[in-house]
Formats: C-alpha cells, structure tokens, sequence
C-alpha cells in the first residue's frame, strides 16, 4: 500500500506540469523536487533517476514501491 511520494520535476519539462497537477489532487503525502537543484539531483541519483516527470512512491514501511513516470502510470499504481 502506497504511503507517499516524491515527485522530481525540472522547471524545463514540457510535461511536468500535467504530473504536478495531477498529483495535486492525490490524497497521499508527498514531496516535490527539483531535479534541476543540486540537491535534487542528487536525491534523483539516489533512486536512479533519469528523466522527469517522475514520481517514487513509498510504503509504509518507507520502502520503495513503485516508480510512474506518467499520469497513466501513476493512476495504475494508485489502483
């Protein structure tokens, strides 16, 4: 089960402001950060990312879960 997030987004990406919003609207905790930012960049290395938008989330026992790099990815983990 799905506890929270971390969303990594660039100021840059054409479609991180969809995932953004979207997210909005998601009942569950979360963090968004700026891959762009030295220190979110290195958080994105930490979980292997690569490309944004993407977003990582977490268990209850704040373990990884799954990542979604889309809103269509996102809703299917959030089934």
């Amino acid at each position: 089960m799905i506890k929270s997030y971390k969303m990594f987004t660039t100021p840059t990406c054409h479609a991180c402001p969809m995932v953004k919003e979207f997210m909005e609207g998601v009942e569950i905790e979360g963090e968004h950060i700026n891959a762009a930012s030295p220190e979110g960049a290195k958080e994105a290395q930490k979980y292997g990312i690569t490309a944004v938008p993407t977003v990582v989330f977490f268990d209850e026992k704040e373990e990884l879960f799954v990542i979604a790099r889309s809103i269509n990815e996102i809703k299917r983990a959030l089934e």
